[in-house]
Formats: structure tokens, C-alpha cells, sequence
């Protein structure tokens, strides 16, 4: 630290000082030296090592003196100012070690391991130290597995008690066990086929609950009922797998295609869900297998055989109360026919309209007990005061009972540590806090309550609150990008949305804003070129000085054991602050040369004097000689590109504090005005934010979804060999939302992107038992000779026990997941609507089929 007065009075420069300490520090080679069969390399000692030698330094100046570098400058270690980067836990000064997984590493086993070894190093660390879990994956994982794991073994065990009531003890001990195996049976092909254990893959086996006991179900049921029409083992054992095993094939595989858009997508969203598929692929056809094989031969082993009746009541078996209700119901509305079917629509198109009003959301928030905090301050505002704002807000949230930890870091995202969330190099005037509470409901609590308090405690810093969410891929979740040439036409039109979504009730007024942030303030020194040759200076030497006085300017590098350290020089006041005076900021030149012939004449002359010479090449001057003012300029600190163009974005978030706010309805408020501004020519506006990038995830998966439609209408053809049928089958499926919609719309739960992958499963489940109902239509009037009014009626019959059965099974196995954040939205929409698919398989579709085909009732004899 060199003092500006004595740096006027000494006569010397600082450019000698860098000199000096470069040399003194700079690695030389000094060859090596051969002794015989030896080679040995020459070293020269005496580097700099620390202050010390720094302030030991002899320089020379001009006139050949040498100054001890100590005697005119303050030499000492410490830490960089003002310090940029920080982690804090607990308020108190913190390393973060961040570990990164192989592809092949067992989450949970790394996490066993790194607590091994971080028991190990704490033995050895000093007392005082201490170890926090900011965020540790294994932990995560664990818990998430744990709980599905549970959930699992919670709906395998409501279906096997389910079955129990329906089929007997042993019935439904050997449908139960069919599922259990089916289950069993996937694991190890799963992991063949690179999948693992985690939230999709055992959320997918829930999903797939009803479909795994269906068609053991449906065989189960067929056995039952030829037993007690008083067929022999053979024929009851063989006649419902013979009569059911192609159809119900064919069933299964159309369930699996109605995932494969999952499997094939190539967006982040495809890749995250791509299990899904694979355990639904797996475990459906490791089911079918179970239930022509497993079924039969548990039925031989566990029921008692029962030799063949001479034919007992005549082969009939009488219906339940529930079948005769169906048989009853479905005569009625075949009478009703055209009613039916327009009530159904009207109710289609009620509930189609009602879907505008459910709440979307793409992809639900993690169940994490824990948020984080974006802490945004104007651009140039000093990282002390960043520093000091979160030390601030730490010790404040730590008095709330419901916050357990706080991390704070600076300048940046402390690490990238989780794939669901964003990492912000925000640059010296941004910071965030991780804050981690109880669990997840606490922590939505504690956001509501602290989000006012914190906004209203700090008005001038930009505060955002962010879940750990798959879909967060955008600074904000509405956008709305303008590209252009003019930065100040760029800001206009910015300016022009950012009020339309202040106008809006659907929008955060205060999250609005645009990503150039304000112009910034610098302050400009007005450089005189030819005063400043006059003076044997430049922009460079001025630019060194200022940096010097400012920041500090690096002069050289010394090495301490391993590591490097910068040596700056600095000009300060004498007491060590700051220049403040900017205009008397000493400034040198840094090579000296500027001396003209004229100089040396006046010098031989007499006229100039050594000592005044030498004071010319030696003495600093103002900065005010070679400049002629110092003013304020407003500039931009931030211009965006994308594609080479600049691109500013209007963004905001949805209201908070109103629960049916949601990105795309706030977009959707204001669409229309946003479109509507005029656009100069050479400027273009998108639609940017959650929208755009779930919209590209989405249509990325629904986009595939004609492809497998396309080969589920090339099986249902093969089955039925009859366009009429197959068109009968996907007439149903958009039926499907009258029970989704009122159910949303009563529980409030969002209609997200798991809720979509839910539904998708709803089709595949309504078309399998569709298929089932209409082959057993077709059997009935080919090998039977049935009319076609007794076969649809008692096909449905049939069938009313095994679909009621598998929808119950599969609404009840799904009951665990409803309070899951992630799985809620899925669960409610699987259980509405497959409550509706099972009317609409029982009641519309017969009525359909005897629509189209034009079945009669027979007129009572």
C-alpha cells in the first residue's frame, strides 16, 4: 500500500516497484549440472515467500539508490476486498464439498460410504468443527424409496384384501399371488434392461396395480364361473385361457403402447419418466404370463377339484344382485339409446369446457422439506452489503421454531448439487439461501409467512422463492422475448409488456421485470490524448492508476508451499482509505520514454537542469492534468443475444396469494395484449418461461402419441378384424374426462405432467377392457349362436364382476398416493376416471355397440 503524498514526494514511480517485485519473483531455469552419470539440476534460492521478503525487497530507483520497499510502502497479508464469494451455514463461515455420482454408483451406498469416511476426518479435525448435510442425496433418495416402498406394500395389500371379499380367501390369495410375482418377476429384468429403483419405476408398479390383477382376474373369475355351471376340471380350467388368452394379449400389449411416447421421447422430461415404460412393459406381460399359467395351476393346487355336474342347472349360473341390476339397466337404456348417448355427450362437452377451468401445472414440486431463496440487489451495489443482508436474514429466519437450517452463499449458487433446480451465477450483487424445515407441508407454511415479511424488510432487493421442481429451466415461468437491433426499442416494447402483466390479477406485480435489469451508472473520465503525450502517459497508464486506487493493481505472484498468491499495489490516503478525490489520483507512466531531443538540448544548455529532468521521468501527476473532466454516464450493463440478435424478456410469476394463478393462466390473461403490440419492422416477440419448455417436454411425449395410437389400431383390427369395433372402443376413451374434470375441480388438485402420463394409462386400461367386453360379444354370437342382443347383454354381464373388480383394486391401490405431491394429481385422475371408465365400458359401450350395429331388443313372445 503506497501513500499518494509520499509517492508525489519521493520521486519514484510505481512501475518500479513492479519491476522490482517481479524480478525478485519471477521462475527462471538455470539449466542443470552433469556429474558423471548424474544430472542435476541448478536451482537459485531466495524467492519470495511471503510479506516479509516482500517488504526485505530492495529497489532501485532512479540514481542508482536502493530503498527497502518496507520503509516507503505498507506490506500485508489479507483477504481479498470486498469479498465476492461466501458460504455461510448458520450465519457462521462455511466449506461446501460437493461429491459427484458415476452412472454406474448406488445412490444409497455412496451416501453410507461418504458418512464412513467423513467420521474418519472429523477424529482428526480440530475441536470446533462441525458438519451439516446441506443437501445429501443418499438421504433423499432413501426417504423417497422408503416411502414408495411403503405405498406399494400398502396397495398390494388393500388389492389382496379386496380380492379376498370378491373370490374367497384362496381366490384371492391366488390373484394376490399372481400379482406379488408378477412384481417379483419384473425386478430382475428391470435391472437387465438398465432401469433402477426410484420414484417413477416403483410409482409405475402402483400405476399399474389394476392392470397386474386384471387378467387374473378375468381368469380367476371364468374358472369360478364354469365351476359352479358344473364343467369338469378340464374344461373350466382350459375353456376361460383358451377363450381370453389372444384377446387379452393383445389388451396388454395396447395398455404398455400408451407409454411408449416415454420411451421414445428424446426430451428431458421422455428421459426422466423412460422407466415408466419399462416397468409397465415388463411387469403387464410378466402378468399375462401369470395369469395363463400361475392362476390355473394355484387353482389346481389350493381349490379342491370338483368332478363335472350332469348338467347342473341346465349350465346356467344365476346372476348376482349386481348382475341383474346390469342386465336389467342395460335392457332399459338400449330402449333409451339415443337419449343415452346425447346425455353422455352433453356431459363430454360440459366437462370439456370445465377442463379450461382446472388449474395446469407441468410438473409438480419435489416433496422436499426444503426451498431456496434468491436474493437479488441493483447491480453495482457492494458484495459487502450482499454479505451483510444475508448474515441479517439468517439470524432473523433462525428465530422462526419452524426453520431448522439456513445456508447462505454469495455471488452465486453454492454448487451444482441437484438436477431439479436452477444454479444462478448471479454475479457480487446476488445471494441465496437454502432453508430447510420439518418437511414438506411445514415448508410451504413457512414460505407463505416469511415471503411478505422478507419483501417488506428489504424493498429494494428482488426476492424470489423456488421449490425444487422438474420443469424450472427459466429465470421466471412467464416470458415473453422481443428481438431487435435498438437496445432503447427493445426496452420500449419490454416496458409495454412488463405493464400489461402489472395489469393482470394473475401476476406477481412484484416479480415483474425484464432480464437487461436497469441501466447501470459508471463514471467517466473525459482522457486529453495530447496532454497526456505532453506528459509521457497514455490510456494504459491511466487505467493502472485508477485501478491501483481502486481495486488494487496485481503486480506479481509468490508462492506459498502450494498455492499462489497475488501481490496487488494499491494507492491510498495516508491513513490507508481510499482515494475519494478521484482527479488526484497520482497517475505514471510505465515506460518512461517520452523524452524528446529538445529536452537533451536544454539540458546541454544549461537551461534544464539533471534534477529536473529526472523529475520528469520519475514524478506522477493528477489525473486532472491529463483529463478534463469526470461525469456520470447511464449505460447498459446487461445485453442479451440469442441466435446473434439481441433479446430482452418481459418476465414475471404467477399471484401467490391466488391459488388458481398458475404460468399458464397468467399467460393466457395476457395474450391478447402482449400479441397486440405493435412491432417495428426487423423485431420479432415469442413466448418464452415454463410455457414454452413444458410445452416442448409435453408435445415432445404427446407428439409420439399418434405412432403408438397408430399401432393400437393395428392390433384392435387384427383382434376384431371390424372398423366399426375398433371405432366403438376409441369413441369411449374421450369420455374418460367427465370423471376427471369434476373430480379436479372439487379436490383443486392441478392437472400436471404426471396427471398427463395418468391419463395416458387410463386409455390403455379403458381399451383393454373394451377389447375384452367386445371379443367376449363376438364369441358369444359365433360359437354360441346367441342373438346379438343376448350376446351384448351377456357379455356385459359377464364382465361386470372382473372390470368392477380391477377398477375397485386399482382406485383403492391408488388411495396412498393421493397426499403425494408429485403422484397426487395422478392418483386422483386414474381413481375419477377409471370410476367413470367402468360406466362407460358396463353401460356406454353396450349401448354403442347395439347403436352402430343396430341391435334390436326381441319383442316379448
Amino acid at each position: 500500500i503506497i501513500d499518494k503524498e509520499k509517492l508525489a514526494r519521493s520521486g519514484m514511480i510505481p512501475t518500479q516497484i513492479m519491476l522490482g517485485l517481479q524480478n525478485a519473483g519471477k521462475t527462471v531455469n538455470a539449466g542443470n549440472y552433469e556429474n558423471g552419470d548424474d544430472r542435476l539440476q541448478l536451482r537459485v534460492n531466495n524467492e519470495l515467500e511471503d510479506e516479509k521478503d516482500i517488504a526485505d525487497l530492495h529497489i532501485r530507483f532512479t540514481g542508482g539508490k536502493l530503498v527497502r520497499l518496507g520503509d516507503i510502502a505498507t506490506v500485508e497479508r489479507s483477504y481479498k476486498e470486498p469479498q465476492t464469494k461466501g458460504f455461510f451455514v448458520n450465519g457462521k463461515p462455511s466449506l461446501g464439498i460437493c461429491i459427484t455420482l458415476s452412472d454406474d454408483a448406488i445412490v444409497p451406498d455412496v451416501g453410507k460410504e461418504v458418512d464412513k469416511k467423513l467420521a474418519e476426518v472429523m477424529e482428526r479435525v480440530p475441536v470446533g468443527f462441525e458438519t451439516d448435510k446441506i443437501f445429501f442425496q443418499a438421504d433423499q433418495v432413501t426417504n423417497a424409496v422408503n416411502g414408495f416402498l411403503i405405498n406399494l406394500l400398502e396397495s398390494v395389500l388393500i388389492v389382496i384384501v379386496v380380492l379376498m371379499f370378491s373370490y374367497g380367501f384362496r381366490g384371492g390369495m391366488i390373484i394376490g399371488t399372481s400379482l406379488v410375482l408378477a412384481i417379483f418377476v419384473s425386478f430382475p429384468i428391470l435391472l437387465m434392461a438398465g432401469s433402477t429403483l426410484q420414484r417413477i419405476s416403483l410409482g409405475a408398479f402402483i400405476v399399474a396395480m389394476g392392470m397386474l390383477v386384471d387378467n387374473a382376474i378375468v381368469v380367476m373369475d371364468g374358472i369360478l364361473v364354469d365351476r359352479k355351471r358344473g364343467l369338469g376340471p378340464k374344461s373350466y380350467l382350459y375353456n376361460i385361457v383358451n377363450n381370453t388368452a389372444l384377446p387379452m394379449l393383445g389388451a396388454t400389449v395396447i395398455a404398455v403402447l400408451t407409454f411408449l411416447p416415454t420411451y421414445i421421447s428424446k426430451s428431458t422430461a421422455g428421459e426422466y419418466c423412460r422407466d415408466l415404460f419399462l416397468v409397465l412393459c415388463i411387469s403387464l406381460l410378466a402378468s399375462w404370463v401369470m395369469a395363463m399359467v400361475q392362476v390355473p395351476s394355484c387353482v389346481v393346487a389350493w381349490m379342491p377339484l370338483r368332478s363335472k355336474k350332469k348338467q347342473a342347472d341346465n349350465g346356467e349360473v344365476k346372476d348376482t344382485k349386481l348382475q341383474a341390476f346390469v342386465r336389467k339397466l342395460i335392457g332399459k337404456l338400449i330402449d333409451f339409446r339415443y337419449a343415452t348417448i346425447g346425455v353422455m355427450v352433453v356431459l363430454l362437452l360440459l366437462c370439456g369446457f370445465g377442463f379450461t377451468k382446472v388449474k395446469q401445472v407441468f410438473f409438480p414440486d419435489f416433496d422436499y422439506g426444503q426451498f431456496v431463496v434468491e436474493y437479488y440487489l441493483p447491480d453495482q451495489t457492494s458484495p459487502d452489503r450482499v454479505r451483510e443482508d444475508l448474515l441479517n436474514i439468517t439470524n432473523t429466519l433462525l428465530k422462526n421454531p419452524k426453520i431448522d437450517r439456513v445456508t447462505a452463499a454469495m455471488g452465486s449458487s453454492p454448487t451444482r448439487y441437484s438436477f431439479v433446480r436452477p444454479m444462478n451465477s448471479g454475479g457480487n450483487h446476488y445471494g441465496e439461501m437454502i432453508i430447510d424445515c420439518k418437511d414438506f407441508k411445514t415448508m410451504k407454511a413457512v414460505i407463505k409467512e416469511i415471503r411478505p415479511q422478507l419483501r417488506a424488510a428489504y424493498p429494494d432487493a428482488y426476492i424470489r422463492f423456488r421449490n425444487y421442481n422438474f420443469s424450472i429451466t427459466t429465470t421466471h415461468t412467464v416470458e415473453v422475448a422481443f428481438q431487435g437491433p435498438d437496445p432503447e426499442v427493445l426496452r420500449d416494447l419490454s416496458h409495454q409488456a412488463e405493464a400489461i402483466m402489472r395489469s393482470s390479477k394473475y401476476a406477481d406485480v412484484y416479480s415483474v421485470q425484464n432480464n437487461w435489469q436497469p441501466k447501470g451508472k459508471s463514471i467517466v473520465t473525459n482522457y486529453i490524448q495530447t496532454d497526456a503525450l505532453r506528459s509521457g502517459l497514455n490510456r494504459e497508464n491511466v487505467a493502472n492508476a485508477l485501478l491501483a486506487a481502486t481495486d488494487g493493481m496485481p503486480v506479481g505472484i509468490i508462492s506459498d508451499q502450494d498455492k499462489k498468491v497475488i501481490v496487488q499495489m494499491q494507492v491510498r490516503n495516508e491513513d490507508g482509505s481510499k482515494i475519494q478525490n478521484i482527479s488526484t489520483i497520482p497517475v505514471w507512466s510505465t515506460l518512461n520514454l517520452h523524452v524528446t531531443p529538445d529536452d537533451f538540448k536544454r539540458l546541454l544548455m544549461g537551461i534544464t537542469t539533471v534534477e529536473e529532468l529526472e523529475s520528469r521521468l520519475t514524478n506522477s501527476i493528477p489525473l486532472s492534468t491529463v483529463n478534463s473532466d469526470i461525469h456520470l454516464e447511464w449505460e447498459e450493463d446487461y445485453i442479451f443475444r440469442r441466435n446473434g440478435q439481441r433479446t430482452i424478456e418481459a418476465e414475471c410469476d404467477p399471484n401467490p396469494d391466488l391459488e388458481d394463478a398458475t404460468p399458464k393462466k397468467v399467460a393466457a390473461d395476457i395474450k391478447k395484449a402482449i400479441e397486440a403490440i405493435e412491432l417495428p419492422q426487423g423485431y420479432s416477440m415469442s413466448w418464452e418461461g415454463e410455457g414454452s419448455s413444458s410445452g416442448n417436454a409435453a408435445g415432445s411425449i404427446i407428439g409420439l402419441f399418434p405412432l403408438a395410437f397408430l399401432f393400437i389400431l393395428v392390433i384392435m383390427l387384427l383382434l376384431f378384424n371390424s372398423w366399426k369395433q375398433v371405432l366403438i372402443v376409441v369413441f369411449c376413451l374421450p369420455f374418460i374426462l367427465v370423471g376427471i374434470v369434476p373430480a379436479l375441480l372439487l379436490i383443486g388438485m392441478p392437472f400436471t405432467f404426471i396427471a398427463i402420463l395418468g391419463a395416458m394409462g387410463l386409455v390403455g386400461m379403458m381399451i383393454k377392457n373394451g377389447i375384452v367386453l367386445i371379443d367376449e360379444i363376438n364369441r358369444l354370437c359365433k360359437e354360441e349362436k346367441l342373438p346379438a342382443y343376448d350376446a351384448v347383454v351377456n357379455a356385459t354381464v359377464s364382465r361386470t364382476s372382473p372390470v368392477i373388480m380391477a377398477s375397485l383394486t386399482t382406485i383403492l391401490g391408488m388411495a396412498p398416493l393421493v397426499p403425494d405431491p408429485m403422484y397426487g394429481s395422478m392418483a386422483v385422475c386414474i381413481m375419477s376416471g377409471l370410476a367413470m371408465g367402468t360406466l362407460i365400458i358396463l353401460v356406454f359401450l353396450p349401448i354403442l355397440y347395439s347403436t352402430i350395429f343396430k341391435v334390436k331388443k326381441p319383442k316379448a313372445a
